[in-house]
């Protein structure tokens, strides 16, 4: 299941008690991580463009989407809450986000894979125990999959932004 549909899915549960949404730190906990890995992302092609090393951003992009330890207690009180059946709307919501969180790290996943990728192949690359073709066929590996990482990165962004928009469409949020 994407991120999406399983947004989707969330907030048709709560068709009727949309109320709750406008003040809930939940959603504006969930709005701060998407927008945190938007720039993350765009910072990391951008310093990578501008000719930086991509495993000084591989951290940074590797756990986007982890949850801290602030959410994770909020996250066990309604869990409990919910499988007691006496949660409330919020609560049923912040684990409903909770697992939209885990599927945009499961979407988030391929894309580090294709970092690291380029990260070792610019250490192939640098080798001075390759021969000068293996360093320049390691180059020529390195840029195609930077390459295929910016074509990730700008399709990855724009799901990201769609999510956004149908969270903040559905939310009526700013």
């Amino acid at each position: 299941m994407s991120a999406s549909s399983a947004l989707s899915a969330l907030l048709d549960d709560f068709e009727d008690s949309r109320r709750i949404f406008r003040g809930d730190p939940a959603i504006a906990g969930f709005i701060a991580a998407v927008d945190a890995g938007i720039a993350e992302w765009e910072n990391t092609v951008a310093a990578i463009d501008a000719g930086g090393d991509a495993a000084v951003r591989l951290d940074a992009v590797s756990a986007l989407f982890a949850l801290d330890d602030a959410v994770v207690a909020e996250l066990r009180t309604a869990e409990d809450m919910v499988r007691l059946r006496v949660g409330t709307a919020s609560h049923r919501l912040l684990v409903g986000l909770v697992g939209v969180r885990k599927e945009l790290a499961k979407e988030n996943a391929p894309v580090v894979a294709m970092l690291r990728r380029a990260v070792v192949l610019g250490r192939r690359s640098e080798s001075r125990w390759r021969g000068s073709f293996g360093r320049q066929s390691a180059q020529v590996d390195r840029d195609l999959t930077l390459e295929e990482l910016r074509v990730a990165v700008r399709a990855f962004v724009r799901d990201l932004r769609g999510l956004l928009d149908l969270l903040r469409e559905q939310t009526r949020l700013a």
